[in-house]
């Protein structure tokens, strides 16, 4: 019996260290958290560790997610959740990958997923040189980069 108890307890904690961690979930959304803030993924700055997975939540309609293209890593496949629709992505590589609304990019709809031990101060110099992002983007762009470093 003793035998089949400490058999047992083993298994269960050797599943439980093999569970996958739970996805981080991000909210897209009409009115953003912050007062006077609209559009905005909320957070828009996510931390998960190479192999974590970020779900994109369509709590309001009209918003989809799609890489920011002069800014992501290269020969990283890209991040596509469809207008209205609920996605979960897995990152297998460390670094920064900024996503966008479509949309919704020159009001500032943007975000930041920190795969690992991304080099966030190497991002930081390229989103002012970024080429196709408005200026809204950008600053909003610098800011979470500056907040996550």
């Amino acid at each position: 019996m003793i035998r089949f108890l400490l058999t047992a307890m083993l298994a269960t904690t050797s599943l439980s260290a093999v569970a996958a961690e739970p996805a981080a979930t991000v909210r897209e959304l009409n009115r953003g958290p912050g007062q006077d803030e609209t559009f905005a993924y909320d957070p828009a700055i996510i931390r998960i560790p190479v192999g974590g997975s970020v779900r994109f939540e369509p709590t309001d309609k009209g918003h989809n997610v799609t890489p920011i293209q002069s800014l992501w890593p290269a020969g990283a496949p890209p991040v596509t959740v469809p207008f209205n629709a609920e996605g979960t992505v897995t990152f297998e590589r460390p670094g920064v990958y900024p996503v966008q609304c479509t949309p919704h990019a020159g009001l500032g709809m943007v975000a930041l997923i920190v795969v690992g031990d991304a080099d966030l101060a190497a991002f930081v110099p390229r989103v002012s040189s970024a080429s196709g992002l408005a200026p809204k983007a950008k600053a909003k762009l610098s800011a979470l980069a500056g907040a996550a470093g």
